[in-house]
Order: C-alpha cells, then sequence, then structure tokens
C-alpha cells in the first residue's frame, strides 16, 4: 500500500489449514485492575457479565473450508476486498525497463481482479502505481497510474504524476478524473463520494496538507495539516495521523556510540521538523467548525482500522520501556527480549486499553462483526488463529491457520476473511510476498 503509511506490524506468516474449525475458546484474559476508570457501556471492555449471545453464535458455528481463488501463479501486490467481500484486487508485475534503451527505468504493474466466478481479469495498466483502490458507493472504484517521467530523473517512481482513473470494478467506462502532483497519494473519499481525500508531502514537514478533490468540478480545497486519513466516520468527521516531532529532551540526531553511552547533540540546533520515523498522533478533525481533538497519541507506532459501536480498535507496539531484557547495541537502545504487537481499544481521549491475550503472540486488528464483537488475527511462531473478543472480552478461536499466509483483511461486515497463500517460489527459504508467488484463500462466517 502507500509507502507512507506504517504496515510494520501487518505483516504476517500463516496459511490455512486444510479444514478450518469453529467454535474453540480461549480462556479470557485477567481481569483489569480495579482502579480502572470506567467507561461507556458500548463500548468492547472488560465487564463483569458474560456475552452469552455471542457464546451461543460461536458454539453453533461448524466447520468451514478454505477457498482458494484460481489466480495464475505470479506475485500478487498490495491486495485488498470490496467493502461486499465480493471482488478482490491486487496488483501484478508485467513488465520491467532497466533504462539501458534510453527510456525511463520503471517497474510496470496492473490491477487485476477476481471474484466468485474465479475468473481473473485485468482492470487496468498502472505503470508505476500500486497504491490500493479506493470503493465508491456506486459500484465504481478510484486509482492511480504513473506512466510518465514528470520529473525527468530518468526513473518513473512515487515523484512522478499520478493520473487519478475511475471506473467500473471491472475496468469498464474508466476515465480520468484529475492528475495530481507529484508524490499525491489518494487515501479516501467524502462527502458521499463527491469528492476524495488527497495526502500531499510536506516540504520539510512529513506533516503535508489533506486535501479535498472534487470528482466532478476538480477544485481542491486545503483541509488540515496531517499525513494520512485512517477512516471517515459516518458523521462526516476524520480520524486522521498527524506525525509529532521528537520530545524536546530526545531531538533526532540522538545516537549513541559502541559503549551504548549517548552522544549529546549540540543544543544549538533548530529543533527538529516531525518525520516518517516519527510516532503519529490519531486525531479526529470536524469539517464544520475545523475543530480537532486528539483521540489517541501513543510514544510508539500505531495503527487504528476499526470503528464500531462508538469506539476505535487497532494495533500497536508494546511499550517495553521498561522491560528488563532490554541491551544497548551500537545503534542505541535494543530490545533483545521477544516482540510482539498487541491490541489497543480507544473509547475517547480520556479512556483506552491495550490487550494482549499471550505474551508470545502478535496481535493484528482485521474487522468487526455486528453484535459480536472484534475479529484479530494471532500470529505465532508456528502458525497464526483467527479470534472474536466479544463485548465481555472473552476470546474465542474461530479458525487455525499455518505458516504460509500474509495479509489478512476482513469485509466491512467482517464475515469473508481473505489472504494470500504464499510459496517459497525462489526457493530462498523465506517467504516473501514482494517476491513470490501467491494465491488468494478466504473463508466465510456463517
Amino acid at each position: 500500500m502507500n509507502g507512507k503509511r506504517w504496515f510494520a506490524a501487518t505483516a504476517l506468516c500463516a496459511v490455512t489449514a486444510i479444514g478450518v474449525t469453529f467454535a474453540q475458546d480461549i480462556p479470557s484474559p485477567d481481569d483489569p485492575p480495579a482502579n480502572e476508570p470506567k467507561k461507556k457501556e458500548s463500548s468492547l471492555q472488560p465487564r463483569p457479565e458474560d456475552d452469552p449471545k455471542t457464546e451461543l453464535w460461536v458454539a453453533k458455528l461448524g466447520a468451514a473450508r478454505p477457498e482458494t481463488l484460481s489466480t495464475e501463479q505470479g506475485v500478487l501486490l498490495h491486495q485488498c476486498m470490496s467493502p461486499e467481500g465480493d471482488r478482490f484486487f491486487y496488483y501484478r508485475r508485467v513488465g520491467s525497463n532497466d533504462g539501458k534503451n534510453g527510456r525511463p527505468k520503471t517497474t510496470s504493474y496492473a490491477l487485476y481482479t477476481v471474484g466468485p466466478d474465479k475468473s481473473e481479469s485485468k482492470v487496468a495498466d498502472t505503470g508505476a502505481d500500486t497504491t490500493p483502490p479506493l470503493f465508491l458507493g456506486d459500484g465504481r472504484i478510484l486509482f492511480t497510474t504513473r506512466r510518465y517521467d514528470l520529473n525527468e530523473d530518468g526513473s518513473i517512481d512515487m515523484l512522478d504524476d499520478p493520473t487519478l482513473m475511475v471506473g467500473n470494478r471491472d475496468g469498464g467506462s474508466l476515465r480520468q478524473v484529475a492528475t495530481l502532483n507529484p508524490g499525491e497519494v489518494p487515501v479516501a473519499v467524502w462527502h458521499e463520494d463527491r469528492d476524495v481525500l488527497v495526502s500531499t508531502p510536506g516540504e520539510e514537514s512529513a506533516n503535508g496538507w489533506i486535501v479535498s478533490l472534487n470528482l466532478i468540478r476538480g477544485d481542491r480545497e486545503n483541509i488540515v495539516r496531517g499525513f494520512n486519513v485512517e477512516m471517515v466516520l459516518d458523521d462526516g468527521r476524520l480520524l486522521f495521523e498527524r506525525q509529532q516531532p521528537p520530545p524536546a529532551d530526545q531531538p533526532r540526531g540522538r545516537r549513541w556510540n559502541q559503549w551504548g553511552q549517548p552522544v549529546v547533540d549540540d543544543e544549538n540546533a533548530e529543533p527538529a521538523q516531525p518525520s516518517l520515523a516519527d510516532f503519529s498522533a490519531h486525531i479526529i478533525f470536524d469539517p464544520k467548525d475545523g475543530s480537532e481533538v486528539e483521540l489517541y497519541g501513543p510514544n510508539r507506532r500505531s495503527r487504528i482500522v476499526v470503528h464500531a459501536e462508538g469506539s476505535f480498535f487497532g494495533h500497536q507496539e508494546p511499550d517495553q520501556s521498561d522491560d528488563p531484557f532490554a541491551r544497548f547495541n551500537r545503534w542505541g537502545p535494543q530490545m533483545l527480549s521477544a516482540q510482539k504487537s498487541e491490541i489497543v481499544i480507544i473509547d475517547d481521549p480520556q479512556h483506552h486499553d491495550t490487550r494482549t491475550p499471550s505474551a508470545r503472540f502478535h496481535y493484528q486488528t482485521i474487522g468487526w462483526i455486528r453484535d459480536r464483537g472484534l475479529l484479530v488475527i494471532e500470529q505465532g511462531n508456528l502458525g497464526s488463529r483467527l479470534i472474536l473478543l466479544d463485548h465481555a472480552l472473552n476470546t474465542h478461536r474461530l479458525a487455525d491457520f499455518d505458516l504460509n499466509a500474509r495479509g489478512f483483511m476482513a469485509s466491512s461486515d467482517g464475515l469473508t476473511i481473505a489472504w494470500l497463500d504464499v510459496e517459497d517460489s525462489d526457493k530462498n527459504g523465506y517467504l516473501q510476498p514482494w517476491k513470490d508467488n501467491s494465491r488468494i484463500q478466504f473463508i466465510h462466517i456463517e
């Protein structure tokens, strides 16, 4: 996906078992401390009572068999699913030019789609662009193409012309909407699909402008300073990310020598501007009055991917500042203990929780099932599994996977789960989705 976005914690290793068994419970995590702040009753939070409706629903689930979509062998990049879960989109590498013949150096891709008929079809050639499409409510999609070396640096890349296209999901009725500026990336549709929000690069800071581009008139309007839009809320407000400058007591450039001792920076140096290496704050912007409210601002990398029942859900790196196994190496403090990611639950700026059912696993939030709870992928060294956290934060095990899958995704209702089945096609001993052949697998939860 967009290189500006953080996906370090979303690359997962797993693949399906031959059969997937539903309805196995995992012991719930320990109750929260008694002094934990009280939260909204509508949120997904620990409560003393159970969630019998969800427990009964899980108990009635039977075995489900993964289905493979008959895509041709090849490297599938930046896969995504339509909101309804009925079609899958991905990019294929279709050619390359090394620049020796006088033409710009480039790798060319095409956007493909596959659906229940299992017949793969090409939507459009996109040149050097692999930005995931945006889905409009009327069934059309928005995506970009990059075909020309606009800055004449001998290579076609993210700094060259992104041409915004709109068309049917099968590639029909394609037309150009606008030509974006170099480095701009469409990130969300807005105002009932009348506008597209575009992330623009900053000049000295990682934070540029979030721009609203009208799809009919082509008008542009600067909306808010930030680096990415995570989601558009039902009432038109935006949840966006803004990179934060490093703390004053830890300016950028701080480094350590080979003995683990900090090297002191120049106190007269100008304050550092925020970069993509810094942490981001998650902010809610209301276009009606221009107000901003910081929803969550952790001192570590985090992603918010779900909004349901008034709360926000995602995943983040754990806080290991007090880890007794932390050590120093020549690049500074290095955590040598097992790395993991954790689930984050945010009710409002004053109330948020993290959950790690097991310290041995990574956790990635992928979706929400209405009236049931949060869908999470739990990844370990021997495989992964799909778990459901219900309203009482009881943990239900829904499906098991082996070690060959990456990039889990869920439909908007959470009932279709898909992933890439990756094979070690280059025989180097590693599963690398950007190099190895893949096929799309999915299951539907009844």
